[in-house]
């Protein structure tokens, strides 16, 4: 769980990184089926919020289930890390847990929605804490439309 950066990184490093402030329980593996397993209903939220904010075509859960964690990571580190490749990558902060934990204010930042729940500066990415309560589909679709051009805002 340790990229060449030394950072704790559950996945594959890609041009979407969640920053979250706690690992699951990996005794059952690193996948998404065994963390659900493992660590119930919560994480069975945050993976999937996190498949149906990246799914290309099919079914999100298939994705979820299948090439999320393959094709994207989560990061547990302090500080933001970039990609192996290179890439542009955005950096996706979620909850203010961890917004604080690595040190980002919303100096600077821009709403993304109406309702103020996501925000943007440049690659950087705060929204809510991926549960559904404060994350619904209406803030996923929006999200998903800035993702798709992060060059502009939706809201």
């Amino acid at each position: 769980m340790l990229n060449e950066q030394g950072a704790t990184v559950l996945g594959h490093l890609s041009h979407i990184l969640l920053y979250l402030p706690n690992p699951p329980n990996l005794s059952n593996g690193d996948d998404a089926v065994s963390i659900i397993q493992a660590n119930g209903n919560h994480w069975r939220k945050i993976l999937s919020i996190y498949a149906k904010l990246v799914v290309k075509e099919g079914r999100w859960q298939d994705y979820r289930d299948g090439d999320l964690l393959r094709e994207q990571a989560i990061s547990f580190h302090d500080t933001l890390i970039a990609p192996n490749t290179g890439e542009y990558c955005v950096h996706w902060v979620a909850g203010k847990a961890s917004w604080e934990r690595l040190g980002i204010s919303l100096t600077g930042f821009t709403a993304l929605d109406a309702e103020e729940r996501a925000w943007y500066k440049g690659n950087i990415l705060l929204t809510p804490y991926p549960d559904y309560r404060q994350f619904p589909n209406r803030l996923i679709e929006e999200i998903r439309v800035w993702l798709a051009h992060p060059d502009r805002a939706v809201g």
